[in-house]
């Protein structure tokens, strides 16, 4: 980037000037920053995280050498820029509400997670690869707890939930739940996605209450029906929903 006055810092190179650059200018930088990340991110896969080079990665990219450098001091800078681009990528993202019903919510929660990790293994495997070579911090995983807490909360108010989990218990719990560690953990079954989506269901409703209601048809809150001979709750039956197996129990 010819003439371009840039300052280095550990996780890359940034121009100081950029604010005062035309706008034509300012994303024409970031465009040929994105490319030789997006370079780096089909090196990784094809080769490896050591398995190429900085003359390598800037023909890759279609920019001279000298250019990847005005953008990155080192390769481990730009392993740290492609971790952090891969880790935003995998973010779960809060859903828009489409139930007022906390337990409905909390089972449609579970089937999102188990999608959402389903879609993205290979690129959550490259994720942990990049952050073990560079010793930078793992990223985020699982649903954000503001989420989780507005959800844990909802149960609470409308009596969904056992009287012996807390608040901030439930929300731990439900963290570790919707991680991708316990999500990989769980394929190792080895299950499908939905046999893991079943099993985290079956751990879910130790934390709901089984005086749980469930909605009606008209959408008003009905009580739970009595448990059945095989120990099955409205609570467990509105967890299941559609996507899980029918062997489903209740955990007492």
């Amino acid at each position: 980037m010819g003439g371009c006055m840039l300052t280095r810092t550990a996780g890359g190179t940034h121009d100081h000037r950029e604010r005062r650059m035309s706008p034509t200018r300012r994303e024409l930088v970031r465009a040929t920053r994105g490319r030789i990340v997006d370079a780096a991110g089909r090196l990784t896969r094809e080769r490896g995280p050591n398995g190429f080079s900085m003359d390598v990665l800037a023909k890759e990219a279609g920019v001279a050498r000298a250019t990847v450098y005005e953008h990155f001091r080192s390769k481990r800078a730009v392993l740290d820029e492609l971790a952090s681009s891969m880790a935003r990528s995998v973010a779960i993202e809060e859903p828009r509400a489409t139930t007022a019903d906390p337990l409905v919510a909390l089972r449609d929660m579970l089937g999102d997670v188990c999608r959402h990790w389903a879609e993205h293994e290979e690129r959550m495997r490259g994720l942990r690869t990049l952050t073990a070579i560079t010793g930078g911090e793992s990223p985020g995983e699982g649903v954000d707890d503001q989420q989780l807490r507005r959800l844990v909360e909802g149960l609470a108010a409308a009596n969904q939930m056992r009287a012996h989990w807390s608040v901030d218990e439930a929300v731990d719990a439900l963290g570790a739940l919707t991680s991708y560690d316990t999500y990989e953990r769980l394929r190792r079954g080895p299950r499908t996605p939905e046999q893991v989506e079943a099993v985290l269901a079956k751990l879910v409703v130790s934390i709901v209450s089984p005086a749980a209601v469930s909605p009606n048809n008209s959408g008003a809150a009905a009580p739970a029906a009595a448990p059945s001979g095989n120990g099955r709750s409205c609570a467990h039956r509105t967890l299941r929903g559609r996507r899980s197996p029918p062997r489903m129990e209740s955990v007492r």
